[in-house]
């Protein structure tokens, strides 16, 4: 495990500087809350965060761009008469949580006395205390600017050496936080994160059209919770001649008829589709109505648990934050439940939600963790943790000889989702045709749709635990829009009868 030392943020945005360090953090958490509670809250729980981003990204005819940012901040919820507030304050002094509790106590009177329906009871928990820090070998922000500049510059020499790339991008991320937490029930907590991931993209043209090809994942590449280390075994520029030798096979491939067909799923793309028709319809406030800004409501019932048949008996999936090293884990979500592994779908039978306290307390139940905020600036949402598909058993090779003729098909290029997440269909950046068991010719411009529960029922099997792969991803959620981090793991999965094809 690093250093604390090695992951403390630079002066400009150290608490320390401020108020003496962790002794000062605390005595602020426990301002704020004795103040709101002085003023009528019944509970009130403080999050002080810090967070340093740094984003370097060389685009394909301009220079090589690296831009720094951070910001410190605090966040105070009170719950008063049955009804929520909640205010936020960049950090500037040591009265700044008794600010942000006053404007949280005066809203949440606010909202109780507008006779809004939906009084919030939240059963008392027991204390939660404990600390969580990422492992990390390399400090991401100690590499020299020139090494990580050599590492994005090659990668992308590597992507445009390829005739027929037009255009190419290379990327890498870090973001270190400290993230501290107290309630009035006497949680006390403290976790200290640090996240590097990387990415280069290959934009081909030719014959009238352009393909367009990515690693490790499409978009916006793939992030752990890790350090440099991570960086240096994605190995962007030897990938980068790969990607960018598809996307010019991609302009002379056939594409394909729509109907029906067998699909072998790659990782990268069934991560995707966990995260945009498992994980999104399995969060409480969704189901419960409470949300539905960015990805909607869910299909799903408050009753479903036990009850709904979700998928075949193949599909298991299941949250859990304790995983090390994947961008969803944490030893405590932002209301300081303890993180903890929970079985959402157990041979296709819906078995839990993605829950915060308050929502799973209207259903009988206690949280499953997973009420996550984008900083001090932001209420905690229900967001996926590390929600994954289960493996199974057996390689690749296994599933398309069990296919026999289909497709095998990777990495996502776009989606689209119905607002109650039943109905998809999603674009991938590459596909093959499997014949005999045997991948053969490269396809272009593959697609596939269907109807939620249908498409999960279809699943005949998973490959196993040495095809499994975990993706790191941004999400969008609420109104103000946050982002929550989170990440999905999946093998490749083999699935019949599904729509191919745009109709």
């Amino acid at each position: 495990m690093s250093d604390p030392a090695a992951i403390t943020l630079s002066p400009a945005h150290r608490w320390g500087e401020l108020s003496g360090g962790l002794a000062g953090v605390a005595d602020l958490l426990e301002a704020a809350i004795d103040e709101a509670q002085a003023l009528g809250a019944s509970f009130a729980d403080a999050r002080l965060s810090e967070t340093e981003e740094l984003r370097l990204y060389a685009v394909s005819g301009r220079p090589v761009d690296e831009r720094l940012e951070g910001n410190a901040g605090i966040g105070v919820r009170a719950l008063v008469d049955g009804a929520w507030g909640f205010a936020s304050i960049p950090l500037a002094g040591n009265d700044d949580g008794r600010r942000a509790a006053r404007h949280a106590v005066a809203g949440a009177r606010a909202a109780a006395q507008s006779g809004a329906p939906g009084r919030v009871e939240l059963p008392e928990c027991p204390p939660s205390r404990g600390s969580h820090q990422t492992q990390v070998q390399v400090d991401p922000f100690a590499v020299a600017p020139s090494e990580r500049e050599r590492v994005v510059e090659q990668a992308l020499c590597a992507a445009l050496a390829e005739t027929g790339v037009v255009h190419a991008q290379a990327g890498i991320n870090a973001k270190r936080q400290h993230r501290y937490f107290a309630n009035s029930e006497g949680s006390h907590n403290e976790q200290h994160f640090v996240e590097t991931g990387g990415m280069v993209l290959c934009n081909a043209a030719g014959h009238g059209i352009v393909q367009r090809r990515s690693f490790p994942n499409s978009f916006h590449g793939n992030t752990g919770a890790a350090g440099w280390e991570y960086v240096l075994g994605l190995d962007l520029p030897s990938q980068a001649s790969r990607v960018g030798a598809e996307a010019v096979a991609l302009l002379t491939a056939p594409t394909v008829s729509s109907g029906t067909g067998s699909l072998v799923i790659g990782p990268a793309q069934m991560a995707l589709q966990v995260h945009e028709s498992t994980a999104h319809p399995l969060e409480l406030d969704r189901i419960l109505g409470d949300e539905a800004n960015f990805a909607g409501r869910s299909f799903i019932g408050a009753d479903a648990v036990g009850t709904l048949r979700y998928g075949s008996p193949a599909v298991n999936v299941t949250a859990d934050p304790t995983v090390p090293g994947t961008r969803g884990s944490f030893a405590f979500d932002d209301e300081g439940t303890p993180a903890q592994r929970t079985p959402l779908i157990t041979e296709g039978v819906i078995t839990n939600f993605l829950s915060s306290r308050d929502s799973a307390a209207r259903l009988g139940e206690r949280s499953t963790g997973a009420a996550r905020s984008d900083g001090w600036g932001f209420l905690p949402l229900c967001f996926a943790t590390h929600v994954f598909l289960e493996p199974g058993e057996g390689s690749t090779d296994e599933l398309l000889e069990r296919v026999g003729d289909g497709y095998y098909i990777d990495d996502n290029r776009s989606w689209s989702i119905d607002s109650r997440r039943l109905s998809f269909q999603f674009g991938t950046e590459v596909a093959w045709e499997v014949r005999g068991g045997r991948r053969t010719r490269l396809v272009r411009d593959f697609s596939y749709g269907g109807i939620t529960p249908q498409f999960w029922g279809s699943v005949e099997a998973v490959a196993g635990p040495e095809e499994f792969r975990i993706f790191g991803m941004p999400c969008g959620k609420g109104e103000p829009k946050e982002w929550g981090f989170l990440s999905h793991g999946a093998a490749p999965t083999l699935v019949r009868d599904v729509r191919i094809g745009v109709a």
